[in-house]
């Protein structure tokens, strides 16, 4: 066995992103995500004081914030599985059962889903994580 190499090739690794077909909706899906990752603090916080202090005006917060982590999980859970990687046909936004590719992004405790997410918001790019195809947000040049 090599133990300093990895079998997946060099060419894999340095391949350049393609474009992604459908941006509008890759950017809904990053968008969704956030407000699911907000809107959940904001639940159980609400809810949290609507218990301990009643008198105030909980309330509304509490179903607001409700209402936005249930919509945004519901819509981006059904984009993500719509959204399809032009190469291998797989849901690089939905985990799925199936072995992820060695190279794919991932972040220490952080999902697959999340670790796309986050490289999407930050650098404009990702990796699919059933084909580590590498993607980016832009024109074609």
């Amino acid at each position: 066995m090599f133990r300093g190499r990895s079998h997946v090739a060099d060419w894999e690794r340095t391949q350049k992103p393609r474009v992604w077909r459908g941006q509008v909706r890759l950017l809904l899906i990053v968008l969704l995500s956030v407000i699911t990752y907000l809107s959940l603090p904001a639940t159980l916080y609400f809810t949290f004081r609507l218990v301990t202090d009643p008198g105030k005006q909980w309330e509304p917060w509490a179903i607001g914030a409700l209402i936005a982590f249930v919509s945004s999980l519901v819509l981006g859970i059904v984009l993500s599985a719509l959204t399809k990687c032009s190469l291998c046909h797989g849901t690089p936004l939905q985990t799925r059962k199936c072995r992820k590719h060695t190279i794919a992004n991932k972040l220490p405790f952080l999902s697959y889903r999340a670790s796309a997410v986050l490289h999407i918001l930050f650098t404009g790019k990702f990796r699919c994580m059933y084909c580590s195809t590498p993607f980016r947000i832009g024109r074609k040049k």
